[in-house]
């Protein structure tokens, strides 16, 4: 098994798919308790934050699958079992890194509401580890995408002859 069969591309987005794997038990969400009653005193509600797999409901099958569908093409590049002009393997990392990117914007714009009562509503207030995962996502994306780029690149030379001859 030979990392240096790894271009840049699937470097940069197997490395992203395990710091992903790694912030999805960090604490993307804290809780914090809203009165929704008319009532005169304050109601205080202390919970711990939650993680990705506490926290969504599809949303981290979608990231575990790209990340495993990141690792796999990594993995298969790396043991020479996946020729670089069979199926564009790197367009769909970078289509599952897009998708991600997507899914967790949409849950920073839009955090989940945990619980609701009659008179109190438990909602997700953003952490920090959220826009780690954010940047992991991204680089899943963009390292897919260089990957991509990388095998055209190194595609047109092969089919060009190799490389020219200086003088």
């Amino acid at each position: 098994m030979g990392l240096g069969r790894l271009s840049n591309g699937e470097r940069i987005s197997s490395g992203s798919a395990i710091l992903l794997f790694a912030f999805m038990f960090l604490h993307w969400f804290g809780v914090k308790a809203i009165n929704t009653s008319n009532l005169l005193f304050a109601i205080r509600s202390v919970e711990p934050g939650k993680n990705a797999w506490e926290a969504l409901d599809y949303i981290p099958t979608v990231l575990l699958i790209t990340i495993l569908a990141t690792l796999a093409v990594a993995a298969l590049r790396a043991t020479n079992a996946l020729r670089k002009d069979s199926f564009p393997v790197n367009a769909v990392v970078a289509i599952l890194g897009f998708v991600s990117v997507g899914l967790i914007l949409f849950r920073i714009i839009d955090p989940p509401v945990f619980r609701v009562e009659p008179t109190i509503t438990s909602e997700g207030a953003v952490q920090f580890p959220i826009f780690l995962a954010l940047l992991a996502a991204a680089g899943i994306a963009v390292g897919g995408l260089q990957a991509m780029r990388e095998e055209s690149v190194v595609g047109s030379e092969q089919a060009s002859g190799g490389s020219e001859v200086g003088g």
